[in-house]
């Protein structure tokens, strides 16, 4: 059977705990659940006929409750863990379906239940069964019992557990005026002198560095909006309450990196990190921005990092700019990813491309296939956004070389890109893969959504990023890993083939 466990805090800030899996320690994820953010874990055609829990504290003394949902009934265990490092261990007796704590030195059980309170059974080593050939759902246990008031413990704590009146109604949160993202960063663009005592990089190319920057995101900013300085100010003033800025940039030796990296990804719930590659025309500045603003937009806790390959940043700048992706910044690609994959004790590894960023993404990926290392080492998520890529191309040459690298892969594409819709008269009118026009392409082992509805910007090429739905659905996929049917896209049958769409 399927079981999902939910921990939800009495109070409104969730603690930290850590949680242990019959003898194993398990990551927790978060998930909004009845309105509240709560930590989940999930445990897939589960066949053992106990599960047994030990929650543990790891901040101070809290008051939480376990909820175990499967397909046929929801059941709770109000927990107190008595501080830091305080622990409760517990059991769920699956063909009896009931709570009971484990039992003490002496081989007996504390109490049983099922949200009510049961007696002691006769023989304290099983649970007691109401007769019957299988064992009843909650509902037919409670029903069984009415008339045995006998077997009814008193709830002494359910008088102290009132919430008071003082308690019922809370304050607004203060206004956040900015929040503080660390994007780590590796680059081959010519490192160019300081400005304002931070670190930037030229639009060409260089050596291989691998830094730190510290960016401001607004608190109030609108999802999808990458707010910048106006162009007047000459770069001499930015509000930090208004826009995003770049406050400090560090290059790190390969040691010091990874280290943070590491240390960033353990600090985490889901313990994941992401690979960003930016498109044509994009500055270091931008994309160092761009990266921090996916990051609090899809609500990402892991370590975001970029790689900012040396564009020219400039729109005729296009033929550079592809000679790069294809040849000048691939092996340095390879091995971050690599090292990112391996050394960084990241769990989750996700790879997100956008426009030409894609054919430096999907290089790497045919590589990183070809000698082996995708079988043992499997990204998580592989967000392949706006790819300015020869459909045909990819269909017959590039998708059957990595479709196997991922847990889940991604294509999105649209009809109202008008940067891919150039793309394509330059190359002979050659339909490119982030194009959605009269025909598009759909590929085993890969989802292709059609977000053509939610195209936003002048040029609609920056949607990934840019729009709500857009941010919403990557977020589902990454902190979930949730399939396009679960993330509620529609089904769009073409023949033999299917893709998706937003309804």
């Amino acid at each position: 059977m399927n079981i999902q466990l939910f921990f939800e805090f009495e109070a409104s800030e969730r603690n930290s705990i850590a949680l242990t899996v019959n003898g194993k320690s398990v990551g927790l994820q978060t998930v909004d659940r009845k309105g509240k953010r709560v930590y989940t874990y999930n445990l897939v055609e589960y066949q053992q006929p106990d599960l047994d829990l030990t929650v543990t504290s790891l901040d101070g003394p809290t008051t939480l409750t376990v909820v175990a949902v499967n397909n046929q009934q929801e059941l709770s265990h109000l927990l107190f863990l008595d501080g830091a490092q305080g622990s409760v261990a517990i059991s769920f007796d699956l063909a009896q379906a009931g709570w009971y704590k484990k039992a003490d030195e002496k081989g007996m059980p504390d109490s049983w239940d099922v949200g009510i309170k049961w007696a002691r059974p006769e023989n304290p080593s099983m649970p007691d069964r109401p007769s019957g050939r299988r064992a009843p759902g909650r509902r037919a246990r409670v029903k069984a019992m009415k008339g045995r008031t006998a077997d009814f413990k008193v709830d002494f704590d359910f008088y102290d557990r009132q919430t008071k009146k003082a308690d019922l109604l809370v304050s607004k949160a203060e206004v956040v005026k900015s929040i503080l993202v660390d994007v780590f960063y590796a680059t081959d663009r010519a490192k160019k002198a300081k400005k304002k005592g931070i670190i930037s990089y030229k639009n060409e190319r260089g050596d291989l560095e691998l830094g730190k920057c510290v960016v401001n995101v607004p608190g109030e900013r609108k999802k999808g909006e990458l707010p910048q300085p106006p162009w007047y100010y000459f770069g001499l003033h930015a509000d930090e309450s208004k826009h995003m800025v770049i406050k400090t940039a560090e290059t790190l030796d390969a040691k010091t990196f990874f280290a943070g990296v590491q240390t960033k990804v353990a600090g985490s719930p889901e313990k994941d990190a992401f690979v960003f590659l930016h498109g044509f025309n994009v500055s270091f500045e931008e994309s160092i921005l761009r990266a921090a603003q996916i990051a609090v937009d899809i609500g990402f806790r892991g370590a975001p990092i970029v790689y900012s390959w040396p564009s020219v940043h400039n729109v005729l700048g296009y033929m550079a700019d592809e000679a790069t992706v294809t040849g000048y910044s691939v092996d340095n690609v390879i091995q971050l990813i690599k090292d990112v994959r391996v050394n960084t004790g990241a769990e989750r590894v996700h790879l997100i491309a956008h426009s030409m960023g894609n054919r430096l993404l999907t290089e790497a990926l045919k590589a990183l296939a070809s000698e082996g290392f995708t079988k043992e080492f499997l990204f998580n998520q592989i967000i392949l956004a706006a790819p300015d890529i020869d459909a045909e191309v990819f269909v017959k040459h590039i998708a059957p070389k990595i479709s196997g690298t991922a847990m889940q892969l991604t294509l999105y594409t649209s009809m109202r890109d008008k940067a891919l819709w150039l793309s394509d008269k330059l190359h002979g009118d050659k339909l490119r893969l982030g194009t959605a026009a009269e025909q598009l392409a759909v590929c085993a082992g890969i989802d292709t959504v059609d977000a053509s509805a939610e195209s936003t910007g002048l040029l609609g090429h920056g949607y990934f990023a840019e729009s709500k739905a857009m941010i919403d659905d990557i977020h589902q996929a990454i902190r979930f890993s949730h399939t396009p049917e679960e993330r509620n896209l529609r089904k769009r049958i073409s023949g033999k083939l299917f893709y998706w769409d937003f309804n």
